[in-house]
């Protein structure tokens, strides 16, 4: 009890000087965290996940000192005590925490272990920025590499590379070993049988971690170089060459071809590792934990099997992102699974049934609870005029007029997740088209009919003929229009006594001026923007007087040309022609809009379904 009492003391003045709230992404959100990556291959699949890598990452506020706090969200067992990867010690998170040199012996404490050592690093970016004292925005600060590890055997391997020991000179509980390596490791790296074969080249003991760890250190090793690539290198001492050729760059291949920033030796000793060791519940944990304080992810913690893409056995093909398995999905068994899904054995399989009229297409999927990549087209099966395959339903139109299906999948990502022998149906429009000429609506001195005039002067010199004066409280309003269908405005306008400008308003909200330049009746144009609905448009004195305004003598209103296009929807090509809507002799323009689904036409306010029933007003 009075270890606990210590834990939450310190906890509260964690929380106030240092607050872990960032999002951590739910499990089923993460094929859409990484959709990015997709269709993408070598050094384009790397830039595209060490952009997703980067994704969150508090680059001003993590600090080394954030990684004592994150440990508590990071690195604790089920038991409450520290996970600790190099030792079977027993820790606690508050009292054992030492950065104490003089600390001696296994169990006397833990620290912050880097995993790739700092002196690999250095204290200079590739670009020549100098770490700052609290290793801010760099591999300094990144917890993703910074276990916390038993200080003896932290001190032990000092900046010494991760191997295989061939001769102990130290063992610790759980297994992690401390001693001279076997010099030569090798992999099988490629499809297609290619082997990779490294040597460590310096006179120099080695670390390996219990086998229960050694994926994890791998993956470390793989998110943490990615992430940094091109900012920092990983290689500047002779210890770290030992794995590290160099940092990965964005136009550049580094090492041996496709090693990507490895050595041999440390390519073939952390892809050995990966494969031997796969994700476990901790790793997930950890994985979390880190982006609740941190913000960001392990790319390849998540999926494994991406490391493939980039290292192994499909170095250099394209990524198909749906054959990858995610730690967090119910088919991926925690230390056991690879991360594709042809590893997946008793996968349940389903059917989906294609139907095109009455041709049925069957099609298999493997069911591992994702949405489908990509929807297939309906093959060329009707034969009607003008028929267009819009998507697929999952409900037959047995009516050829009815109205489009409420549910209509046209691309992949609206698709369900795939349910067992589904049939869906391939969706056809047949469509007519009829052309509804544009129209002009004006207003000049000699009809003002269904134009609105008011406090309007009336004014007449010998030059310019008569014409209205736009003075104080002065407008004119158009009459009842569709406005989508409004190109432009033409006036004839004058000057007087210098007021010059006249607002067009529709229901009080401005859409723009049209400035008089000189004082005899000139014609000038302005472009209406887009615009919705069918009301009035108003022009509007700026700055009159009751004497003094613009002179106005002609309005035009423009409205474009459209056509109006009628459908109707079939699931079979066989039923014959559709029923078409008539076009009726209007001078507005016909509209069309699908709204849940279903296609309607907006005509003189009013809103038709395609068998020309008046739904309601618009």
């Amino acid at each position: 009890m009075k270890h606990l009492s210590l834990l939450l003391i310190s906890i509260f003045a964690i929380g106030q000087s240092f607050a872990f709230n960032c999002h951590v992404t739910p499990a089923d959100s993460l094929p859409a965290y990484y959709a990015s990556i997709d269709g993408t291959s070598g050094k384009e699949l790397l830039s595209a996940i060490q952009q997703v890598a980067k994704i969150g990452y508090r680059t001003e506020d993590f600090r080394y000192d954030s990684v004592w706090l994150a440990y508590k969200y990071t690195d604790l067992r089920p038991d409450g005590y520290i996970w600790e990867i190099y030792s079977d010690c027993v820790f606690e998170y508050e009292k054992d925490r030492t950065s104490n040199t003089s600390q001696t012996g296994d169990c006397k404490g833990y620290n912050r272990e880097h995993a790739m050592c700092q002196s690999w690093f250095g204290t200079t970016s590739l670009a020549g920025k100098e770490m700052s004292s609290s290793k801010k925005n760099s591999p300094g600060s990144d917890i993703f590499h910074i276990y916390p590890a038993s200080y003896g055997m932290n001190s032990r391997r000092g900046n010494r590379p991760y191997g295989e020991v061939l001769t102990a000179a130290n063992t610790s509980g759980n297994g992690t070993k401390y001693g001279t390596p076997v010099t030569t490791k090798s992999v099988t790296n490629s499809i297609a049988g290619a082997y990779v074969e490294g040597t460590i080249t310096v006179s120099t003991n080695v670390l390996e971690p219990a086998d229960e760890y050694k994926g994890d250190i791998a993956r470390s090793y793989f998110g943490t170089m990615v992430k940094w690539a091109g900012e920092w290198a990983f290689n500047k001492n002779e210890l770290g060459n030992v794995i590290f050729d160099a940092t990965i760059d964005a136009d550049t291949h580094y090492g041996p071809e496709n090693n990507y920033g490895f050595t041999d030796y440390g390519l073939a000793l952390m892809l050995s590792w990966h494969r031997q060791d796969p994700v476990s519940q901790k790793e997930v944990d950890r994985n979390n934990g880190i982006q609740k304080t941190q913000g960001n992810r392990n790319p390849f913690i998540d999926y494994p099997y991406l490391a493939e893409f980039i290292w192994g056995e499909m170095s250099g093909q394209v990524l198909d992102f749906d054959q990858l398995l995610c730690s967090a999905d119910e088919l991926f068994e925690l230390g056991v699974s690879k991360g594709y899904l042809g590893e997946v054995q008793d996968m349940q399989i389903d059917t989906i049934l294609w139907m095109v009229g009455d041709t049925q297409y069957n099609c298999t999927y493997h069911h591992h609870g994702t949405k489908m990549k990509n929807l297939p087209e309906a093959p060329s099966s009707c034969s009607a005029t003008s028929t267009t395959f819009m998507g697929w339903t999952n409900a037959p139109i047995v009516d050829v007029s009815a109205d489009a299906p409420i549910v209509l999948y046209t691309k992949a990502a609206d698709f369900p997740a795939i349910n067992t022998n589904t049939a869906y149906y391939a969706v056809f429009a047949q469509e007519t088209t009829s052309e509804i000429i544009g129209q002009t609506i004006t207003l000049n001195k000699a009809d003002s009919t269904d134009w609105t005039l008011t406090n309007l002067k009336q004014q007449s010199n010998n030059t310019d003929g008569a014409y209205w004066l736009l003075v104080k409280d002065a407008s004119i309003t158009s009459p009842v229009i569709d406005l989508q269908t409004l190109d432009s405005i033409a006036m004839n306008i004058r000057s007087y006594q210098s007021k010059t400008t006249v607002s067009i308003s529709v229901d009080g909200n401005s859409l723009g001026t049209l400035s008089a330049e000189t004082n005899s009746i000139q014609r000038y144009v302005w472009s209406a923007p887009e615009l919705t609905g069918s009301q009035s448009v108003t022009f509007t004195g700026i700055n009159g007087t009751a004497s003094y305004g613009v002179g106005i003598n002609a309005i035009s209103l423009y409205l474009g040309g459209a056509k109006a296009t009628y459908t109707n929807y079939l699931t079979h090509c066989d039923d014959g022609p559709a029923t078409l809507l008539t076009t009726p002799n209007v001078n507005n323009s016909i509209r069309k809009i699908i709204r849940n689904g279903q296609l309607l036409i907006i005509h003189n306010g009013q809103i038709y379904n395609t068998l020309g029933n008046n739904i309601e007003q618009f």
